[in-house]
C-alpha cells in the first residue's frame, strides 16, 4: 500500500549478501554466527543486521592489513556489481548502499583500530603504504576508498594515511604531456574529484595542490635581470605551479610550447619543412592537435568541476589556485618579457634581422626567461585561460547587473588572491576619485562575495595576463612568417609553424565561442559600470537616446583601464591576422550592438577613457567593422548609433593630437595615422541623413570641440600635403643629381655611434622610412583629410561658414593654399616630368587631378551656405589668393572635364564674381587710411568683430584670437589662460568700423 515499504524477500537478500560479503554460513568462519541463529530458531539467512557479525568475523581472520582490504575490495566490487545487475527486487537492492557503508566503517577500522579484530594496528605511513601498493597492483575501487574515507571521523588520521596516498598519485602526473597524457594515472585523481568527498577535500589541502614557493636556486642569468642594482627580482610562483602542482600537470600538455618540448614539439614532429606540405595536410593535422587539447580540457574539467562542487573550501582552493598562476605569472605582461620587447610586431621583426642568435634559440630564451622570472609558459597559460572560461559559462549576460563593479575594494583574504595584480594596475579615476567611490561601494560590501563575481573577475586577470600577451606572440609570428617569406625560409618556416600551433587553439571554434560569450559579459559589464542608471536597458537590448555621458560613475572610477585596452587590443590583433582574409571568427560569437555601443562610448566619452591611443585605436575597429553587413546595419538603423557615433568621432579626433610618440618613431606622427580611420569612419556614415542630423546638433550644441575639430582638421590637411609635395619636389632633385642611394635607409653601419643599439643595429630603423615611402604615406594621408572635410563641407556646409574663424582657416590655410601649390606660381615644381620619363605620380600617389576636383566643389558647397561672406573672406588672403591662380584653376576644369558641367559653371561664375569684388576692394582700400584702432594687432586685416582680451586688456578680431584659443588656450600676448567665452564685445568699435568702411566703399565681412 501507499506510504509503506514494500517486504523484503529474506532469502534474495541473503543470496545478494552471501554473494557480496563471500559468505557461507556452513562455512567454519561463521560457525558462531549459524549457530546463534539456530539458538533463536531463525533460518540460516543472511541480513542486513548481521551484516556486520559477518565482516567482523572475515576480518578477524585475515592478520594483515593488505588481506582485509583485499576482503573488502572484493565485497566492494562485488556490491558494485551486483548495483549494476539489478537482479535482485527492489526493496533488497536499497540495502546495498547500507552494505557498502558498513564495508567502508570495516576498511576504515582496519587501518585504524585493528585491536577490535585481535590484531595491531598499522601506523599511518604503513597503511598509507598498503594502499599505495594495492592501488598500484589495481586491487583499489574509487567506491571502496570513498567509503573507506568516509568513515574516518578524524581528520588527522584521514590526512595521516590517505594524503601520501593521494599526494603520490598526483606525482605520478609529472611530465604529462599531449603525447604522453598518463591517462590510468588521472584515472583516479578524476575519480577522487568526482566523489565531491573527503578524498576530493583532502586533494585540494596536499602540497601537490598547492606548493609552496620554494627559494630560488642561484642563476646566472637573474643575476644579468638584477642588473646595476645588484638585487635579485622574486621569481613569480606561475612556472613552479606549471611544474609542481596537480592542476598544472593536469592542464600542461599542449601543441603551442616547442621550446619547451624541442624535438617532441607539435611543431617539430608536425610542422617541420613546411614548404612541401599541403594546406589540407596542415590543416588535417591542426584539426587533430585541436581534438588533443580540447580532450585535454575536458580532462581538466572532469577534476575542477567536482572539486567546485564540492564544498565552500574546496572551491575557494580551486579558485585560489588560478588566482596564484595569474598573479605568479603577471611577469609575462612586461614588455621586457614579451616576444617583440614590447615594440610590437614591426619591432620584433627589427629585432630578428638584427640579432646574430637564430630564431629557435630565441624562443630557447623566452623559455628560459619563464623559468628565472617565474611566470607560466604560452601553452599552459592559454589552458588554464580556456578552463576559466569553462566556469564563466554559466553567468548569463542577464545576470551582469549581480557582478561587482566595487570587486577591488574588497578587503578579505581570499577576495585579495582572487584581485592579485590588479590592486596595482592604474584605474579608471585618479587616487581620490578611487577613495571617494569606496565611500559609496561600502553598503555593497557588507555582504560575502558571490563566486560569480569572484570567477568574472578572474577572468578578467586571466585575459589580462594569460591570453593577451599569447595572442602578441602569434601576431608576431604572423608577420615574421610573411616578411622572411622567400628570404630566409629557416625563419619563415619556424615563424609558420609556431603560428600553426597557436592557430590550431587560438583559431578554434569551442575557444573563440567561449572567449566571445565572455567578451559580452565584459562589455556589457563595463557598460552598465559606466551607465548604472541604463543598466537593465542595455541587458535588455532597450538602451534609447545615448551612450555617451560627460558623468563618471564611482562603479567607473574603480575599474582597472587595462581591460578595455586588452578587449581591443585582441580585437585589433584578429583583424590584423586575418587581414584579406574576411571577417574573424570572433567577431560572429560577439554581441554586434554591445561591441558598437562599447566602441562608440569608448570614441566619445573623454571623461571616461583618457587614453587617446586606445580612443583612435577604437575608431579603426568600428571602421573595420561597418564594412561587415551584420554591424553596418546597426551603424545605419540604430537611433543610438546616429546620434552618438559622428560626436564620438569628432571628440577622438580631437584627442589623439594629444598621443604620445614613440621615442623610436622620429620622423611619422602617430596621430596621423589613428586619424585616417576616423576620417574614413566618418565619410562612412555621413552620407545618412541620421547622421548628417548629429552633425549639425553637435556643432551646435558643443560649438568649442567642433571648432577646434575643424581645426585639426584642417592643419592636418595642409601640412601633409605641403610635406608630400615638398618630398616629392626633393626626391626628383635628388634623382636629378645621382643622389639614388639618399633614396633609401641608411645601412646599420652607417649610422652615428648614439643611434646604434649595443648589438650595433639601427636604433630608430622602425622612423627611418626611406623619402619615397614617407612621399606616399603623406600624400595618401592628405589625400584622404581633404576628402573628408570634402564630405562634411558638402553634407553641412552652414556649420563652416556659421564662425568666422573656422571659414578664415578653411579658405585661407587649407583651400587657398592648396589651390596655390596646385595651380599657383609654383605648380611648375610639380608638374608631371617631360615626355618620355615615367610619370611619378601613381608611384607616390599624387592626384593633382581628383585634389583640384574636390578643392573647387568645396568652394562651390561653402559659397551655397553664404556666398557673400565667402568671397569677402577669399579676397582677404594676402598671402595665397591670386585673381590668375583662380581663372587658371577654372581652365583647367574646364580642359580635362574634372567636374560635372553645372558644378563647372557654377565654379566659374563664383570665380568671376570673387575677381571683381576683389579689384573693388582694392580700388576702395588704396584711396583710404584705415586707422590703428580699427586693424587686428596681429594680422593687420579690419576687424569684424573686434572683443577685449581681459587677460592683457588688447583688443582683436574675434575670429583671429578664437582660432588662436583653439590650438593654445591662451592669450597671445602674455601666455595667460584665455578661453572663447571670456571674450568681450566692443559693440561701439565695431560700429564705427562699419560705419567707416560704408562711407569708403569697403565691403566689410559679417560676423558670427
Amino acid at each position: 500500500m501507499d506510504g509503506y515499504a514494500a517486504p523484503r524477500d529474506a532469502a534474495k537478500e541473503s543470496a545478494m549478501l552471501c554473494r557480496v560479503l563471500s559468505a557461507d554460513l556452513s562455512a567454519s568462519d561463521l560457525a558462531e554466527l549459524a549457530a546463534d541463529l539456530d539458538a533463536e530458531s531463525k533460518p540460516r539467512l543472511l541480513d542486513v543486521e548481521n551484516v556486520e557479525r559477518v565482516l567482523m568475523a572475515k576480518l578477524s581472520a585475515r592478520a594483515p592489513l593488505a588481506e582485509k582490504l583485499k576482503y573488502l575490495r572484493e565485497c566492494s566490487r562485488t556490491c558494485e556489481e551486483v548495483r549494476r545487475d539489478a537482479r535482485y527486487p527492489q526493496p533488497v537492492m536499497q540495502q546495498l548502499p547500507k552494505v557498502h557503508q558498513m564495508i567502508g566503517n570495516y576498511g576504515a577500522l582496519s587501518m585504524t583500530c585493528a585491536e577490535l579484530f585481535g590484531h595491531d594496528t598499522p601506523a599511518p605511513e604503513q597503511a598509507s603504504a598498503c594502499l599505495q601498493s594495492m592501488h598500484e597492483r589495481r586491487e583499489l575501487t574509487i567506491f571502496l576508498l570513498d567509503a573507506m574515507a568516509s568513515a574516518m571521523e578524524e581528520p588527522e588520521q584521514l590526512a595521516a594515511i590517505f594524503g601520501p596516498f593521494l599526494d603520490q598519485a598526483c606525482a605520478r602526473l609529472k611530465g604529462r604531456n599531449l603525447v604522453d597524457q598518463k591517462l590510468e594515472e588521472f584515472r583516479l585523481i578524476a575519480d577522487v574529484s568526482a566523489t565531491k568527498g573527503p578524498l576530493a577535500k583532502l586533494l585540494v589541502t596536499l602540497p601537490a595542490f598547492r606548493p609552496s614557493a620554494a627559494p630560488a636556486a642561484p642563476n646566472p642569468l637573474l643575476g644579468m635581470m638584477a642588473g646595476a642594482s645588484g638585487s635579485m627580482p622574486q621569481p613569480g610562483m606561475g612556472w613552479r605551479l606549471q611544474s609542481d602542482s596537480l592542476l598544472g600537470w593536469i592542464l600542461s600538455p599542449t601543441c603551442i610550447d616547442s621550446a619547451l618540448y624541442k624535438e617532441q614539439s607539435a611543431r617539430a614532429v608536425h610542422f617541420a619543412r613546411l614548404g612541401s606540405r599541403s594546406r589540407a595536410s596542415v590543416e588535417s593535422v591542426q584539426r587533430l592537435l585541436r581534438d588533443t587539447v580540447q580532450e585535454v580540457l575536458r580532462q581538466g574539467s572532469s577534476v575542477i568541476a567536482p572539486l567546485l562542487r564540492a564544498g565552500e573550501a574546496t572551491r575557494n582552493a580551486v579558485v585560489a589556485w588560478f588566482a596564484a598562476l595569474v598573479t605568479g605569472s603577471q611577469a609575462r605582461t612586461k614588455s621586457a618579457n614579451l616576444m617583440d620587447q614590447g615594440q610590437g610586431p614591426q619591432g620584433f621583426m627589427s629585432m630578428l634581422q638584427s640579432s646574430p642568435m637564430p630564431f629557435d634559440m630565441q624562443l630557447q630564451m623566452q623559455i628560459m626567461k619563464a623559468q628565472t622570472s617565474g611566470y607560466a609558459t604560452s601553452g599552459l597559460c592559454v589552458n588554464s585561460f580556456w578552463a576559466i572560461l569553462e566556469l564563466v559559462k554559466p553567468i548569463k549576460l542577464a545576470q551582469v547587473s549581480t557582478l561587482e563593479p566595487f570587486y577591488l575594494l574588497r578587503e578579505g583574504a581570499h577576495d585579495r588572491e582572487v584581485i592579485g595584480g590588479f590592486l596595482e594596475e592604474p584605474r579608471f579615476g585618479d587616487t581620490e576619485e578611487v577613495e571617494k567611490a569606496r565611500e559609496v561601494a561600502a553598503k555593497h560590501l557588507a555582504e560575502a562575495s558571490k563566486f560569480p563575481t569572484q570567477i568574472f573577475w578572474l577572468a578578467l586577470r586571466a585575459f589580462h595576463v594569460l591570453l593577451v600577451p599569447v595572442m602578441k606572440e602569434n601576431l608576431c609570428m604572423v608577420v615574421a612568417a610573411s616578411y622572411f617569406h622567400g628570404k630566409n625560409m629557416q625563419t619563415m618556416e619556424t615563424a609558420m609553424g609556431e603560428h600553426l600551433v597557436h592557430e590550431a587553439i587560438l583559431g578554434s571554434s569551442s575557444f573563440l565561442g567561449d572567449l566571445g560569450a565572455f567578451l559580452n559579459l565584459a562589455m556589457a559589464f563595463f557598460l552598465c559600470a559606466a551607465l548604472p542608471d541604463k543598466a537593465a536597458d542595455i541587458l535588455g537590448g532597450k538602451v534609447q537616446g545615448s551612450v555617451l555621458t560627460d558623468e563618471v560613475s564611482p562603479q567607473w572610477l574603480v575599474l582597472p583601464s587595462c581591460i578595455l585596452e586588452d578587449i581591443i587590443e585582441v580585437l585589433e590583433i584578429l583583424i590584423s591576422i586575418h587581414s584579406g582574409k574576411g571577417q574573424p571568427e570572433l567577431f560572429l560569437h560577439l554581441d554586434a550592438t554591445l561591441l558598437l555601443f562599447l566602441i562608440t562610448f569608448i570614441l566619445g566619452s573623454g571623461h571616461h577613457v583618457k587614453n587617446p591611443n586606445l580612443r583612435g585605436k577604437a575608431a579603426t575597429i568600428m571602421k573595420g567593422l561597418t564594412a561587415q553587413s551584420n554591424f553596418r546595419h546597426l551603424v545605419e538603423n540604430s537611433p543610438v548609433l546616429a546620434n552618438d557615433i559622428v560626436p564620438g568621432c569628432i571628440r577622438v579626433f580631437t584627442a589623439v593630437e594629444k598621443t604620445k610618440q614613440s621615442f623610436y618613431d622620429i620622423r611619422m606622427q602617430l596621430k596621423y595615422q589613428l586619424r585616417i580611420p576616423i576620417m574614413e569612419l566618418f565619410e562612412r556614415v555621413l552620407p545618412l541623413e541620421a547622421h548628417q542630423k548629429a552633425l549639425k546638433s553637435f556643432a551646435t550644441e558643443n560649438p568649442d570641440e567642433f571648432l577646434k575639430f575643424l581645426n585639426n582638421l584642417m592643419n592636418d590637411a595642409t601640412m601633409q600635403l605641403e610635406e608630400g609635395m615638398d618630398t616629392l619636389i626633393e626626391i626628383r632633385r635628388l634623382s636629378r643629381e645621382g643622389k639614388e642611394v639618399e633614396l633609401s635607409r641608411p645601412a646599420p653601419s652607417s649610422v652615428a655611434e648614439d643611434e646604434q643599439t649595443t648589438e650595433g643595429a639601427d636604433l630608430y630603423a622602425r622612423s627611418r622610412a626611406d623619402p619615397k615611402a614617407h612621399c606616399k604615406q603623406y600624400m595618401q594621408m592628405g589625400h584622404r583629410t581633404i576628402s573628408t572635410l570634402w564630405s562634411i563641407s558638402r553634407e553641412a556646409p552652414m556649420v563652416v561658414t556659421s564662425k568666422l574663424n573656422v571659414l578664415q582657416q578653411l579658405l585661407h590655410n587649407c583651400l587657398n593654399s592648396c589651390l596655390d601649390r596646385l595651380v599657383g606660381p609654383r605648380c611648375l615644381e610639380l608638374k608631371a616630368p617631360q615626355k618620355g620619363q615615367a610619370n611619378d605620380f601613381e608611384e607616390y600617389s599624387f592626384k593633382p587631378k581628383e585634389l583640384l576636383q574636390m578643392i573647387a566643389e568645396m568652394y562651390i558647397f561653402v559659397a551655397r551656405a553664404d556666398r557673400e561672406k565667402v568671397q569677402k573672406m577669399i579676397t582677404e588672403d594676402g598671402r595665397s589668393y591670386q585673381p590668375k591662380t583662380f581663372q587658371k584653376a577654372v581652365s583647367i576644369l574646364r580642359r580635362e572635364q574634372m567636374i560635372a558641367a553645372d558644378l563647372l559653371k557654377e565654379f566659374s561664375d563664383f570665380v568671376q564674381e570673387l575677381n571683381a569684388l576683389a579689384e573693388s576692394q582694392e580700388a576702395a582700400l588704396a584711396n583710404v587710411t584705415v586707422p590703428d584702432e580699427f586693424l587686428d594687432p596681429i594680422m593687420s586685416d579690419i576687424m569684424v568683430d573686434p572683443v577685449l582680451l581681459p587677460t592683457s586688456n588688447t583688443i582683436m578680431d574675434r575670429k583671429v584670437i578664437e582660432r588662436h584659443i583653439m590650438s593654445n588656450d591662451d592669450d597671445p600676448f602674455n601666455r595667460k589662460p584665455l578661453a572663447v567665452k571670456d571674450l568681450v564685445p566692443q559693440t561701439e568699435l565695431r560700429e564705427q568700423i562699419v560705419q567707416f568702411c560704408k562711407a569708403n566703399g569697403i565691403v566689410l565681412g559679417e560676423g558670427d
